[in-house]
């Protein structure tokens, strides 16, 4: 009778060990604060353009998005666009008295593209006090989120995560900026920089505020992956997706802009895509990493790296797998809501 009574209990917890070992663990949406010059360059748009794909396929919160770029009209051009997307609201920040404040080409002439009669964008937001500071909006969006839970994608000079870095206790959190993204900061990824001796002049983002990128290398308490130039320069976005793979590309923003951005047909580096591909989907390993080391920015722009164990700062390397790389991205950004 013993020996039924335990055959039974074995039978009976088979089942329940076999339910334990299948149910597959739900993984929680990774919240991403996206920093921006979207203006300068068209990559910035595709940039947050796939962004807005990982989030409607539930790999990120996107949590707020701020602008380095001090020309007005790209508050207006962003709320337009995040409205497109279902996202109308997401909070915005902005650099004040920041840098390249110029309107360039694609965000004045798209906002002022008629179709029929009727504009491409639609605004509801442009700057005025409602729009924060940028390093203020991070702050309070850092503040309400996990402790290591964030990743920072700073695709432009990085003027706001340096005013963020230096920035004083305030109603948001009572933690100084390296404290408070110490916290809850678990990663920056930075377009910016050049790791390799292929190219011999300093990269933009890194000069256009590089006192900004100094103070970010040298102070940032979380471990930075930078993207340099190299990486995106090699990877060209088709023009043959532009021209084929949007809906209503006719009233498309993204399609206007970059056919807008320079005379059609052209392939543009993927500077500030390699950056949020990287640090949405670090697991499949699009790129390779460096060693872990420390960047230090000299006093001409240039980045000079040291490996260097338990170092914070790592590059990304390209592998052969350029194409691979290339054809994921045009998947990802063109493929429907």
């Amino acid at each position: 009778m013993p020996l039924i009574k335990s055959l039974l209990l074995l039978l009976l917890a088979i089942p329940a060990i076999h339910c334990t070992n299948s149910v597959v663990p739900v993984q929680e949406p990774v919240p991403v604060i996206f920093d921006t010059d979207i203006g300068n360059d068209i990559d910035d748009v595709l940039a947050l353009q796939l962004l807005f794909q990982y989030e409607a396929e539930q790999k990120i919160n996107l949590l707020g998005i701020t602008i380095s770029k001090s020309y007005p009209r790209v508050v207006e051009y962003i709320d337009a666009y995040a409205r497109q997307q279902n996202r109308a609201g997401i909070p915005l920040g902005f650099a004040y008295n920041g840098v390249n404040p110029e309107p360039n080409v694609y965000v004045p002439a798209t906002l002022d593209t008629l179709v029929n009669g009727k504009p491409v964008l639609v605004p509801q937001r442009k700057l005025d006090a409602s729009i924060p500071e940028g390093h203020l909006l991070m702050r309070k969006l850092l503040a309400a989120q996990k402790d290591g839970s964030v990743v920072l994608v700073v695709v432009g000079p990085e003027t706001n995560l340096a005013r963020l870095l230096e920035s004083k206790p305030d109603e948001f959190s009572s933690l100084p900026g390296v404290e408070l993204v110490q916290q809850k900061v678990k990663s920056v990824a930075v377009m910016g920089g050049l790791y390799t001796k292929e190219y011999d002049f300093p990269e933009w983002n890194i000069v256009q505020d590089l006192k900004a990128a100094q103070l970010v290398f040298s102070r940032c308490p979380v471990p930075v992956i930078a993207s340099g130039y190299e990486v995106g320069t090699k990877l060209l976005y088709p023009a043959t997706s532009i021209n084929t793979d949007f809906e209503q590309a006719a009233t498309n923003p993204l399609v206007l802009s970059y056919k807008i951005y320079q005379p059609m047909p052209y392939d543009r580096p993927t500077w500030d895509l390699t950056s949020v591909l990287h640090a949405v989907e670090p697991e499949l390993a699009y790129f390779e990493e460096s060693p872990a080391g420390k960047i230090t920015v000299d006093s001409l722009g240039n980045t000079l790296f040291e490996e260097k164990p338990g170092g914070l700062h790592r590059y990304l390397k390209l592998k052969n797998n350029q194409d691979q790389v290339l054809d994921s991205m045009v998947k990802k950004i063109t493929r429907p809501l």
